[in-house]
């Protein structure tokens, strides 16, 4: 009896450790590098224009470059407007201050969206958004 307990232990680990392993491999897949030729918002925070990878981290999106400017956000599940489309990054502009808004991966049928922050709120209350839409590569 305490053989098969064991055993039943050690076949639990194993499969957790290769689900874990797994999802490491299905989060790494869904990084996209967008070039964003202008300065954004995400939340509060101003990044500059450059080349981005965008990672999911949970119920977060973890926005990086190569120069050390980062932001991380939380997101919620939204309807992927790209599905089987284009992966793509989508931000909220009001006159020139751009926010992030979405993140879309073709291959899923739901994306992330950010809500939006305190600046953007009162921004948008005054000036109506238009969307900006940049393609993004799988890394």
């Amino acid at each position: 009896m305490k053989y098969a307990k064991c055993l039943v232990m050690v076949f639990a680990a194993l499969a957790g450790t290769v689900l874990v392993a797994n999802l490491s491999v299905d989060a790494q897949s869904v990084q996209l590098k967008v070039n964003v030729p202008f300065e954004f918002h995400v939340g509060e925070k101003a990044l500059p224009a450059g080349i981005y990878i965008v990672q999911p981290r949970g119920d977060a999106l973890l926005i990086s470059n190569k120069n050390g400017d980062f932001a991380q956000i939380l997101s919620n599940p939204v309807s992927n407007k790209a599905y089987n489309l284009n992966n793509m990054v989508v931000f909220h502009r009001y006159g020139d201050r751009r926010f992030l808004s979405e993140v879309r991966w073709s291959d899923y049928r739901t994306a992330r969206g950010v809500l939006m922050s305190a600046s953007e709120r009162k921004i948008a209350s005054l000036t109506p958004a238009e969307t900006v839409q940049l393609a993004a590569n799988v890394r």
